[in-house]
């Protein structure tokens, strides 16, 4: 029997407000057939949806599945699909593998690689004021953790990159990220660990939320975790109230917010 978890977020404790409308990353409410992985390290599977009017952003939509770990392929495996107003992403028991869900526009997706995303794709779309705006996450539960990677780029020499570590999700709820994580390169403020290109000489060229060229999350990218099902019911941008991020996880604020936090770069 397939454990049922949810998706895993985190949030700075930021006493940050403002108000912008909500810009909608994706609703899935437009299926995607299911991709199920059922050859160990094969490169992994992939689709793309598009071109929608709306409730993706962009207009297309590009999923990718991996099985990483099986003791018996052809009947535990991993796969991810879209229906019933949700993305769902699943490993059997004693399986474990990574998922993909990017927005860059038209390109198909081929592979995992950060070569393989057009990093000017959706031509420069503003998601808001990086100051007070954050990925809103309607999520339904979780019952282990895993690692969630975010990646936001502008083009391909400024990019920003965040993993999180989730812990147990126990009823439905929301989780908040906000963009000012994206900012942190020096990794100064206790949360998600964060790795931004560098400009040669020491310092960064983080994304511009702004002027946003694509967006990519990756589910377990190292296949760690074994028997998961992940749902996300919709992603979109929120500008919370005052003092509304702090413990914004529900609970998902994992094991990336605690211990010594290191400089990350990245050429």
């Amino acid at each position: 029997m397939k454990k049922i978890i949810g998706t895993a977020a985190a949030a700075l404790a930021l006493s940050i407000g403002g108000s912008a409308s909500a810009v909608e990353i994706d609703l899935f409410d437009t299926p995607q057939a299911y991709l199920t992985d059922t050859t160990l390290m094969d490169g992994g599977l992939f689709s793309q949806i598009g071109p929608i009017g709306a409730g993706i952003l962009g207009g297309y939509r590009d999923i990718g599945v991996e099985l990483k770990m099986s003791p018996d392929p052809a009947n535990r495996n991993a796969s991810i699909g879209v229906s019933a107003g949700s993305l769902a992403f699943s490993t059997s028991s004693q399986a474990a593998g990574t998922g993909m869900i990017r927005w860059d526009g038209s390109k198909a997706a081929t592979s995992f690689a950060d070569a393989d995303v057009d990093k000017t794709g959706l031509g420069g779309l503003s998601l808001g004021n990086p100051l007070i705006t954050s990925f809103k996450l309607n999520i339904d539960f979780a019952d282990a953790g895993f690692d969630f990677v975010i990646t936001a780029w502008t083009d391909a020499l400024n990019w920003s990159s965040i993993n999180i570590t989730s812990l147990a999700h126990p009823v439905p709820g929301m989780s908040l990220i906000p963009f000012m994580a994206f900012l942190d390169c020096d990794n100064m403020v206790p949360g998600p660990t964060t790795t931004c290109a560098s400009d040669g000489m020491g310092g960064w060229k983080p994304v511009d939320f702004m002027n946003l060229g694509a967006l990519q999350a990756v589910i377990d990218p190292n296949g760690t975790f074994k028997a998961l099902d992940l749902t996300i019911d919709a992603v979109t941008t929120a500008v919370p109230e005052p003092g509304s991020l702090a413990l914004a996880g529900l609970g998902l604020m994992g094991v990336a917010f605690s211990g010594t936090r290191r400089r990350r770069n990245a050429g």
